[in-house]
């Protein structure tokens, strides 16, 4: 519904329409919650700054901050454009991702299911006739085995709730330098941080700013948005007398391409169109990165599934086979 209300909105600028007069149309189409919009409207008559308005359709501070610069560089139907674009990039792969383990999720489930059946129901009768031994690996293994699920599945969901709770305590610059750090999904993260700073720096150099009128603008965004706190720091360090382009090359959610691009690139003056191509080549980079991760994933939890499968049927027929070949 949110990336249905932005796409709206920006093909109604797009057309000529005011931004008052857009939310007039989609409050009186009826396919819009209605509410959103007049709180919306309500805010921006009450002369609340714009930025703050979009509160009421959830707008993430990363995504607020796009439309504050977007008010710096006065394009707002492009900075709508490219969140819509965004949400539609996201939403696909996530998609995706939903696609890929939604059958081995329920995969174990059945086999979860068929661990305890086997456990409660199947073992006991098979033991009391003898059919198999107590002490065979298999006996213990069916056991054992649906104690072992419960603890991976609730030892899995209590360390990301314990992860999620961490991470929401830290500030969004140390998140972001977190993120970063991951083994395999460190690389994705910082071609999408990087994607997102390369376009709204390339659109402020286009408008003729330079590095420092740039940080001094992003020190204008909310407090709780990347953009801010890297601001901030950057602009500590430049009153320290830190040179700039080390200070940005420390930043592990940038690439170091980025930081080669905004000192090689002002120099030649042509920054802003330089870093808005490198945003769109970085954008193109992630999500081709991402879906060769998603097909390489799919694969090996398969492959989990299909060991597990197969174990379950070793640990019941085993048995059953090595008390055959002792009667016989």
């Amino acid at each position: 519904m949110k990336q249905q209300h932005i796409q709206t909105l920006t093909d109604l600028l797009s057309n000529g329409f005011s931004l008052s007069e857009a939310l007039g149309v989609m409050r009186r189409s009826g396919h819009f919650v209605s509410q959103r919009l007049a709180d919306f409207h309500e805010g921006l008559a009450a002369g609340q700054e714009l930025a703050d308005c979009f509160d009421c359709l959830s707008f993430t501070p990363q995504e607020k901050a796009q439309i504050q610069l977007a008010q710096r560089h006065g394009d707002l139907t492009a900075a709508l454009a490219n969140i819509a674009q965004q949400m539609a990039l996201t939403a696909k792969q996530r998609q995706e991702l939903l696609k890929t383990l939604t059958y081995p999720l329920l995969l174990l489930v059945f086999i979860g299911a068929l661990l305890v059946g086997m456990r409660q129901f199947l073992l006991p009768q098979l033991l009391a006739t003898g059919m198999m031994a107590q002490e065979h690996w298999g006996v213990r293994f069916l056991t054992a085995a649906p104690y072992w699920l419960a603890a991976l599945v609730g030892g899995s969901v209590a360390v990301f709730l314990s992860v999620r709770l961490w991470f929401r305590q830290r500030s969004a610059l140390q998140r972001c330098t977190l993120w970063s750090r991951l083994p395999l999904f460190g690389g994705l993260y910082q071609l999408l941080v990087t994607s997102y700073f390369a376009l709204e720096w390339g659109k402020l150099f286009k408008e003729g700013l330079e590095l420092r009128q740039i940080i001094a603008t992003m020190q204008l965004t909310s407090e709780n948005s990347l953009m801010y706190q890297l601001a901030r720091e950057l602009d500590l360090s430049l009153q320290q007398g830190l040179p700039l382009a080390e200070q940005l090359a420390k930043y592990r959610f940038l690439t170091p391409e980025f930081t080669l691009i905004v000192f090689q690139g002002e120099a030649k003056g042509r920054l802003g169109t330089e870093l808005v191509l490198y945003s769109r080549l970085t954008q193109k980079r992630f999500f081709q990165r991402t879906e060769k991760l998603l097909h390489l994933i799919q694969p090996l939890i398969f492959l989990f599934v299909a060991l597990l499968i197969v174990s379950v049927y070793a640990a019941i027929f085993l048995p059953l086979y090595g008390n055959l070949n002792d009667v016989m």
